[in-house]
């Protein structure tokens, strides 16, 4: 009968103390996962207080000198730069004013300027220099048509185009040719 008591089921009144004391010691764990999460948290923010306290003044300081940079290229940036430096000496052309190849009827008026490395140019050789580049110019008017002059595109075109003509008709002394004013009829 001993045997019988091992095995057979507890009473009724003992199946509620048992479960009170699993929870009981639940509760126990759970108010000891609270603390132990309270402890880690007042820890982290204390390393992070004094590493602020630490690199508080250095982050202060980085920042006073880039807000200095920041200004002072501003200031720069507000200064006009010239394109050109040196000797460079702009020679105004006559205005140039031809047909185009197509359509017959349509005319164009350009003037423009050389803008000239001056280094060894007397003032005869700055006209002839002029009269040169104008009648290379003129040349390659006449080989354009309306549809070339057409748009911001290939008026930058036309711009490189004639730079580059004054440069190789210059031997290099010719920096770049400025449209001053384009009129097409």
């Amino acid at each position: 009968m001993a045997r019988n008591m091992q095995n057979s089921p507890p009473a009724a009144g003992a199946a509620p103390a048992a479960a009170a004391d699993s929870a009981a010691g639940q509760g126990g764990s759970g108010k000891g996962f609270v603390i132990a999460l309270l402890a880690v948290t007042l820890l982290a923010a204390g390393a992070g207080a004094g590493m602020g306290f630490l690199l508080g003044p250095k982050l202060a300081a980085a920042q006073a000198g880039e807000q200095q940079q920041a200004q002072q290229q501003e200031v720069q940036e507000d200064e006009p730069r010239p394109i050109y430096s040196g000797r460079h000496l702009a020679l105004r052309l006559q205005p140039i004013t031809t047909n185009l190849r197509a359509p017959q009827r349509s005319w164009v008026r350009l003037e423009g300027a050389l803008l000239v490395n001056a280094q060894d140019l007397d003032e005869k050789a700055q006209a002839e220099l002029a009269l040169l580049v104008q009648q290379d110019v003129l040349a390659h008017l006449r080989t354009l048509s309306l549809r070339d002059l057409e748009g911001p595109g290939n008026l930058a075109f036309l711009r490189d185009d004639l730079s580059e003509r004054a440069r190789t008709r210059s031997d290099g002394r010719v920096e770049e040719f400025v449209i001053l004013s384009l009129v097409v009829e």
